[in-house]
């Protein structure tokens, strides 16, 4: 590319750039990537701790079901807690971190984190899980599972709508990654794809995670490119 060409749209600078972001903001963004891949460590440790568990086709629930050794049961539950206060706060921090207009998208990672600890404190029950309406405890494990995840998969696809006029890439990596994870939930939990549940819940919780990871890299970048400028 001569000095005289035109730079591609998406690698010129807009002014949302030049925006400092608060400190506050990047550590809480960086802390909601460490806490989902925490997350998936938990479970995937609490999974090979299980006498018989299979992971292929056993929820993710059944790691921290009542009835489970306490070993995987605290691992998971102590994971999921962490996760879902720390996903609380990223929405604020997403929300100062990355450009844009709107309460959405934010919104939907915050209430991702509280339906996380909501989860946590709901588990199933070892002889239903993961839970169902035979019992008011699998009932409400049922529904804050069910709200968690469609808020958790559903946040990124927000943030590309918000964020695209000023950072199309980015919102491009998040349109692909949301609408994979809720993609992988409509099949995993419509059944239309039967075989192997508990890898296509898998699949579709670390596709999700995936983004908070992302969403953290893009706020500490956009820092430290605000602070260059």
């Amino acid at each position: 590319m001569t000095a005289d060409a035109p730079r591609p749209a998406d690698d010129r600078p807009s002014a949302a750039d030049d925006l400092p972001v608060p400190q506050w903001a990047v550590v809480t963004a960086s802390a909601g990537a460490v806490g989902v891949m925490v997350y998936v460590s938990a479970w995937a440790v609490a999974g090979a701790l299980i006498p018989g568990f299979d992971p292929l086709r056993q929820a993710i629930s059944e790691t921290f079901a009542t009835g489970v050794p306490d070993g995987p049961r605290l691992l998971v539950t102590g994971a999921l807690l962490t996760t879902g206060v720390l996903l609380t706060a990223d929405g604020p921090a997403l929300h100062r971190g990355l450009p844009g207009e709107g309460l959405l998208a934010p919104a939907l990672v915050t209430i991702s984190g509280l339906g996380t600890i909501a989860v946590a404190l709901a588990p199933c029950s070892a002889a239903d899980c993961p839970g169902s309406a035979t019992s008011t405890i699998d009932l409400l494990h049922t529904i804050t599972a069910g709200v968690s995840y469609l808020a958790l998969i559903t946040a990124p696809v927000a943030f590309a709508v918000r964020v695209r006029p000023h950072l199309p890439r980015f919102a491009a990596v998040s349109a692909v990654l949301g609408g994979l994870a809720v993609l992988g939930f409509g099949l995993r939990y419509s059944g239309a794809v039967p075989a192997l549940p508990g890898l296509q819940q898998r699949l579709m919780n670390t596709v999700a995670d995936a983004w908070y990871v992302v969403a953290a890299v893009e706020v500490v970048r956009r820092s430290r490119r605000a602070r260059r400028r």
